[in-house]
């Protein structure tokens, strides 16, 4: 059986890596793995522009109306 190993952004100056092999367990490796995908894919910054965005809109749209 062949190890399967992730390596994500060191964090803390500690190396993070995730083994499927079995062995040790942690309750926060979904986060850490959330951590890497919105890192890479800027999911966050992402919707928090795309907020502005929409908000900027409104405030347009309120200040020229006739109301």
């Amino acid at each position: 059986m062949v190890s399967q190993k992730l390596t994500f952004t060191p964090l803390s100056r500690r190396q993070i890596e995730a083994d499927f092999s079995g062995g040790h367990i942690t309750s926060d490796a979904g986060l850490l793995l959330l951590r890497e995908v919105d890192k890479q894919h800027r999911l966050t910054q992402r919707l928090a522009e795309s907020k502005r965005s929409f908000q900027d809109v409104l405030l347009h749209i309120l200040a020229h109306s006739d109301h």
